[in-house]
């Protein structure tokens, strides 16, 4: 059977880095992650050709910070209206899941945000790993 033996200093020297850490370095990791998540959003708007005047997919961005036990969070979603005052957080969550409970009336949603949250976690994830070592770094100095 194989062995591997690893070297937990390093670890030590990350976790040392971690504790270190204030809260506006989390915030900075939170926030890198949601402009990334932003960008995806974005780009699904547009992929599932829902741009007309484009205040949807121009009002793509991250909420307020949230703190919380771990660390914290944002919300990203379409925020604002459009030129008639209709919420672009109704008109997206509508186009994604679709509307009317009536078989005559009912209309689909084509799950275009919740198709790409697969896609977005990954590019998230890197967003906030490369944040992350950025700060690492920058303690480490």
């Amino acid at each position: 059977m194989a062995r591997l033996t690893i070297d937990y200093g390093g670890f030590d020297r990350i976790e040392a880095s971690f504790d270190g850490m204030s809260r506006g370095g989390i915030r900075r990791i939170v926030e890198a992650g949601a402009a990334a998540a932003a960008e995806e959003m974005r780009k699904a708007i547009v992929e599932a050709r829902h741009v007309r005047t484009g205040s949807m997919r121009d009002s793509v961005r991250a909420g307020d910070y949230h703190e919380t036990l771990g660390g914290g969070y944002m919300s990203v979603y379409p925020q604002g209206e459009d030129r008639h005052g209709v919420s672009n957080t109704v008109k997206a969550y509508v186009i994604n899941y679709g509307r009317g409970r009536k078989k005559r009336t009912a209309r689909m949603g084509d799950r275009f945000i919740t198709d790409r949250e697969d896609k977005t976690e990954a590019i998230v994830t890197a967003a906030m790993q490369a944040e992350a070592d950025r700060l690492i770094d920058e303690a480490n100095r």
